[in-house]
C-alpha cells in the first residue's frame, strides 16, 4: 500500500447564513473531517452541528446524482434518469416555448435562501426578459434592507467590534443563529467586554436569559413597541438634537405621529408593563453607543416594513447611525457582486412594469422580487397574465411558501416545472425535470458579506451533480443569452474580482479580505437619499400612495375558538427546511415540536411529548406536532417548528403534513412588501391521537424521538432555503 496523503483546505461554511470559517481535511483527496477554523477572524473556530454535518451531504445515499424527467403523473414519484444534455435541452425548450407563446414574463424563476448564487438567478431572469423571480425576500431580509435604504440610503450592520455600550437584539437569537456573516461570536466578545444586552422576543431564549432586560412581547406587536420607543426618545429629549437638525427631515411630523404611542397604550397592545418599556428606551437611548440587531422574525407580518422602518428611525434619532459601536452603513468592496452582477440594465422598463404584484407591493417590486402569494394568485386566476413555467433553484415551495394548499394547486396548474436540488423534496416530486445540485463543498464561490470577502473552495465532487451556477451558464447558452455570461464559473469569478486586481486562483490563496469600516460617511457625502438626509417622514413613499410615516396595523385578535397566538422558530439543528435527512442533524429530532405554556398544556390535558394538533379552523384538519411544555412562552403563546417535512415519506401530502404553512395564508399582507402573517397568528389546539402502526396499535413509531425535548432555541433568520 502507498503512503496516505493528507491535506487541509481552508474555506467558508454555507450550511446556514453564518459564513463560519472551516477547515476540511482531505485524505487522498476525499474529505474525511471538518472543523471550525480557529484563525478565521469572524468565527474564531466556532462550528455548529450543521457545519459538522457537512460531510453528510457529500456521502448521503439520498443525494440526487442524475437528472430526472417525469414519466408518470405529477407527484407520483415516477421519473426516468437521463443525461445532463437531455435534461437541460428539455428545460430550455420548455422555457423558450413559454416565452414565445405567452411572452417572457410567463416564465418565472424561483429561489430559496441565498447560497451566493442569487445574483446569477437574477442575471438569467433579466437576460431572458422576465421580471419575475419568486422567493423568500418578503419574509426574510428585504423588509429590513428596503427600510434602511429608503430611510437613509444604505443597509446597516451592528458594529460589535466598536464596543457598543448596549446591544438591542430584536427578534434575533444571535448567540445561536449567527446569521448573515455577523457571527454571534462578535456579540459574545462584546458581552465579555461589558456590553449590556436588551432582548425583544416572545420567547425566553438562551440569548434572552443572558439579557439585562428581556421584553417578552405579544407576537405581531413589534411595530407598536418600536413606535412607543420613538415616542419616549422624543418626549424625554433623549435624541441627538444636533444630528436631527443637520441630517434629518420630517422630525416635526414624526413627533406628532408618535404622540399616541405612550407607554400605557403600547403596554396594552404588547402585553408588556409600561415601566419595562420606559426602561428599555432609557437604556438604549442614553447609551453612548448602541446598535440594533433586527431579526427576520420582524419581517413575517403585515407590519414588516414599517417595523423595520421605525427601528431605522430609532437608530438615527439617537445618533447611532454610521457611528462607532452603532449601526454602520455597509460600504461594499469594489467587486462585481450583489449590486452589479444581476445586470438590471438587461431588463427593459416595459418588462419591469409587468412584475407580478408590482402595483400592489411597490417596495418589494423595487428589489426585483415577487411574493409567493402574488404568484399563486397570478397562476390560479391568470391575472395579470398567464404564468406557464417555473424554474426553481434551491427551494421547496410546498413547505416554505405561505398557504401550502394554494402553492400545491398553483404548481399543479403550471405547464412546466423544473427544480434544481440536492434531494428529492416534496416540491421536486411535482416537477417535470429534476436537476441534481452540488453542495457548498463541491463548488467555488465568492463569499460577500458586509465585513469581508472570502473564498469558498471546492474540495470534492459528487459525480452527476452540478452547481447552480454551472446549470445557469448551460441554460443561458441554450436560451440564446449566453453572451451575457462567462463561458465558465472560474471565468465569471475572475471577472467579479477584477475590481480588486485578483484572479480566482490568486484569491483562493488569499482566502479572506477584511472590509475597511468608515464611520460617519455622511459628514462628507451626505446620505444616499433624494434629499441627502435621513428621511424620518418619507415623501417618496407618500408620492407612491403609501404613508410617509410608519404605522402599526393590529394583528388579528384571539377568540374563544382560536385562543392562542402562534409564532414559529427553526431548530438549531436545521437551516430553515434543510437537513431533515442528515444523520448528524436529525438523529435526535424526527418530529416537529410546538412549545406551549404549562397552563395551556393543563387546559388541553397534554403532557410533554404528547401529540398536539394546531389549527386555524376548528372544523378542518390542522398540523400535528409533539408538545414541548415550558414556561419560556406566555400562557396564550405557542411557538411552532417552521419548515418541517418528512424525507422518508414518498407521498407529497404525507411528507408535508406537519408543515406550519398548511395553516397560514396570504389574506393579510404587508402593503409595501407583500409579507404574509406567519407570526402573531391566532390558532386553536387540541390533543391528537398517536399514529397507528401496521397492526393498528397506537403509540410512537420506532423512529420517533423519546419524550425528552431540549428547548428549540433557533429563531428564523434567513427566510426559506433549499429544503
Amino acid at each position: 500500500m502507498g503512503d496516505v496523503h493528507t491535506t487541509t483546505v481552508r474555506t467558508v461554511c454555507r450550511m446556514c447564513h453564518g459564513g463560519c470559517g472551516a477547515l476540511v481535511e482531505l485524505t487522498d483527496g476525499v474529505p474525511t473531517a471538518i472543523t471550525g477554523d480557529p484563525d478565521n477572524p469572524t468565527s474564531e473556530g466556532y462550528f455548529c452541528v450543521k457545519g459538522k454535518a457537512s460531510l453528510d451531504l457529500v456521502s448521503s445515499p439520498d443525494r440526487l446524482r442524475t437528472p430526472l424527467i417525469r414519466s408518470g403523473p405529477r407527484g407520483s414519484g415516477a421519473f426516468r434518469p437521463v443525461g445532463w444534455d437531455e435534461a437541460l435541452d428539455r428545460v430550455a425548450g420548455e422555457l423558450r416555448r413559454s416565452a414565445e407563446r405567452h411572452g417572457p414574463e410567463s416564465v418565472v424563476l424561483g429561489q430559496g435562501t441565498d447560497r451566493n448564487y442569487q445574483e446569477w438567478v437574477f442575471r438569467l431572469a433579466n437576460a431572458l426578459g422576465t421580471p419575475n423571480v419568486v422567493g423568500p425576500a418578503h419574509v426574510c431580509f428585504y423588509p429590513r434592507v428596503m427600510a434602511s435604504i429608503l430611510t437613509y440610503g444604505g443597509f446597516t450592520f451592528c458594529d460589535y467590534a466598536g464596543n457598543p455600550e448596549v446591544a438591542l437584539l430584536w427578534g434575533s437569537n444571535k448567540l445561536n443563529t449567527h446569521s448573515d456573516g455577523v457571527i454571534g461570536v462578535g456579540l459574545m466578545r462584546a458581552l465579555e467586554r461589558g456590553t449590556r444586552l436588551v432582548v425583544v422576543d416572545p420567547r425566553r431564549t438562551r440569548t434572552a436569559r443572558r439579557a439585562d432586560l428581556h421584553l417578552q412581547l405579544r407576537p405581531g406587536t413589534d411595530a407598536a413597541l418600536a413606535l412607543g420607543l420613538v415616542h419616549l426618545v422624543i418626549a424625554n429629549k433623549w435624541y441627538d438634537a444636533e444630528f436631527v437638525d443637520r441630517h434629518t427631515s420630517g422630525f416635526d411630523a414624526l413627533e406628532r405621529h408618535v404622540r399616541p404611542y405612550d407607554p400605557g397604550t403600547v403596554a396594552a397592545i404588547t402585553g408588556l408593563a409600561p415601566d419595562r418599556i420606559e426602561t428599555a428606551a432609557r437604556i438604549y437611548a442614553q447609551a453612548s453607543r448602541a446598535c440594533v440587531e433586527a431579526g427576520t422574525g420582524l419581517s413575517q407580518s403585515e407590519n414588516a416594513f414599517d417595523t423595520h422602518r421605525t427601528i431605522a428611525v430609532l437608530t438615527a434619532l439617537t445618533g447611532n447611525l454610521d457611528a462607532p459601536g452603532g449601526d454602520v452603513i455597509w460600504d461594499p468592496m469594489p467587486i462585481e457582486g450583489r449590486r452589479a452582477f444581476p445586470r438590471t440594465d438587461l431588463l427593459s422598463e416595459e418588462q419591469a412594469a409587468k412584475r407580478i404584484g408590482g402595483a400592489a407591493h411597490r417596495v418589494l417590486s423595487m428589489t426585483g422580487w415577487v411574493a409567493p402569494s402574488d404568484l399563486q394568485e397570478a397562476i390560479l386566476r391568470e391575472r395579470p397574465y398567464r404564468v406557464s413555467s417555473l424554474l426553481v433553484f434551491g427551494s421547496n415551495p410546498l413547505v416554505s411558501h405561505e398557504n401550502a394548499s394554494a402553492t400545491r394547486e398553483a404548481l399543479g396548474r403550471l405547464d412546466f416545472l423544473a427544480v434544481a436540488d440536492m434531494f428529492m423534496t416534496p416540491s421536486a416530486r411535482l416537477a417535470d425535470v429534476v436537476l441534481p445540485a452540488s453542495s457548498w463543498l463541491e463548488r467555488d464561490q465568492i463569499v460577500e458579506f458586509n465585513s469581508y470577502l472570502a473564498a469558498r473552495r471546492r474540495v470534492t465532487t459528487v459525480p452527476g451533480t452540478r452547481s447552480d451556477e454551472e446549470m445557469i451558464i448551460e441554460l443561458a447558452q441554450r436560451l440564446g443569452v449566453g453572451r451575457y455570461f462567462a463561458p465558465s464559473v472560474e471565468d465569471a469569478l475572475d471577472a467579479k474580482l477584477s475590481g480588486i486586481g485578483l484572479t480566482w486562483e490568486q484569491f483562493k490563496e488569499v482566502g479572506h479580505l477584511p472590509n475597511t469600516k468608515r464611520y460617519r460617511k455622511y459628514a462628507q457625502d451626505g446620505f444616499r437619499t433624494r434629499s441627502g438626509r435621513v428621511e424620518l417622514a418619507h415623501r417618496g413613499l407618500a408620492a407612491m400612495g403609501y404613508d410617509a410615516l410608519p404605522a402599526f396595523r393590529p394583528p388579528p385578535a384571539i377568540t374563544d375558538d382560536l385562543p392562542y397566538v402562534m409564532t414559529s422558530a427553526h431548530n438549531l439543528q436545521f437551516f430553515n427546511s434543510e437537513f431533515r435527512q442528515l444523520p448528524t442533524t436529525s438523529h435526535r429530532y424526527r418530529e416537529p415540536r410546538v412549545t406551549l405554556h404549562p397552563r395551556a398544556a393543563g387546559h388541553l390535558a397534554v403532557a410533554d411529548g404528547d401529540r398536539v394538533e394546531i389549527y386555524r379552523d376548528p372544523g378542518r384538519p390542522g398540523v400535528v406536532m409533539r408538545a414541548q411544555v415550558s414556561d419560556v412562552v406566555a400562557p396564550d403563546v405557542v411557538v411552532a417548528d417552521a419548515g418541517w417535512w418528512y424525507p422518508d415519506e414518498d407521498d407529497v401530502d404525507m411528507a408535508t403534513r406537519s408543515s406550519i404553512n398548511r395553516i397560514t395564508d396570504g389574506d393579510r399582507r404587508d402593503p409595501y412588501m407583500g409579507s404574509s402573517m406567519l407570526r402573531g397568528v391566532p390558532v386553536g389546539m387540541r390533543r391528537a391521537a398517536e399514529p397507528a402502526d401496521a397492526a393498528g396499535r397506537t403509540g410512537p413509531r420506532p423512529s420517533d424521538p423519546q419524550p425528552s425535548h431540549p428547548h428549540s432555541e433557533g429563531r428564523s433568520h434567513g427566510g426559506h432555503p433549499r429544503h
